[in-house]
């Protein structure tokens, strides 16, 4: 499954897809003191409500309308070597 994350000025949008269908998707307000972590959490969560396996994802895509601002998406997604 493919993970799909744009990070916007004020929402990021998350997406999942299994080939080229769209399963799912959410919004979150898009935060610059959100740690890594906290969004690991919101989206383990947002996949446990949808009963998707976070451990599916076999790649992620990230856009950003600033490239300064995925700072805090920077790093191994959660629960990845």
């Amino acid at each position: 499954m493919l993970l799909v994350i744009d990070v916007g000025n004020s929402n990021t949008s998350l997406g999942v897809y299994r080939d080229d269908e769209l399963i799912a998707h959410w919004r979150l307000t898009t935060n610059p003191a959100r740690t890594v972590d906290e969004y690991g959490v919101h989206a383990r969560n947002l996949f446990e409500l949808a009963q998707l396996d976070f451990k599916a994802i076999d790649a992620i895509a990230i856009a950003s309308v600033d490239p300064g601002r995925p700072s805090s998406s920077r790093g191994r997604p959660p629960g990845r070597p």
